[in-house]
């Protein structure tokens, strides 16, 4: 028998690390203001100062999310998988971001709109912890990043990237040379090598 979207709403927001600690009502609520979206392979969810400010929670699939340069070279930030969020900022920003999100497979989401978001925060404001957490440890990341790229060599950011991906999907990898050239901010030749 399939499930309510009500009931498949809040199955999938049970799962998000947003949600962690919260109360059925509180979580009820999200799913009352949240829609299903689907975005097929290869589809860009959000360009780079388009101003998006939808905040997902991956039901399924995989968001990359990546910054590019003027000369076309793309760094992957942040590969969103399903339990995960993407774009918790965006509501609270008065500018476009300078992120771009592509669907890298099929990705399932629940949508909750900026204007819709920002209210249910401010209601409940317990979720605030969470978007906190969120958001240091995405910080926290990107720091260790950038000093990877200052500090390690080629072979020892790709092999962390590695130990990273696994980390997060298992064994085996699915990626490509090209992925994980984009995610170690090296070229697709280096990676092979």
């Amino acid at each position: 028998m399939k499930k309510s979207t009500r009931d498949e709403k809040q199955f999938y927001l049970n799962r998000s690390i947003f949600c962690r600690e919260l109360s059925p009502e509180i979580i009820a609520n999200l799913a009352a203001i949240s829609d299903f979206v689907t975005f097929p392979d290869t589809t860009i969810v959000s360009r780079a100062e388009d101003g998006y400010t939808d905040v997902l929670f991956v039901a399924s699939g995989l968001l990359r999310v990546s910054i590019s340069s003027s000369s076309g070279r793309r760094v992957t930030i942040l590969l969103v998988k399903a339990g995960e969020c993407y774009n918790l900022l965006s509501p609270y920003l008065n500018h476009p971001r300078i992120l771009e999100a592509q669907a890298i497979e099929t990705t399932r989401c629940l949508r909750v709109r900026a204007e819709d978001f920002i209210p249910f925060v401010e209601k409940y404001p317990s979720t605030i912890v969470n978007l906190l957490r969120i958001i240091g440890l995405a910080f926290d990341s990107s720091c260790s990043r950038i000093m990877d790229f200052m500090e390690k060599n080629v072979e020892n950011r790709i092999m962390r990237v590695l130990s990273t991906l696994h980390s997060k999907f298992g064994s085996p990898l699915f990626f490509t040379s090209v992925e994980i050239s984009e995610i170690a901010g090296t070229t697709p030749e280096s990676t092979l090598r």
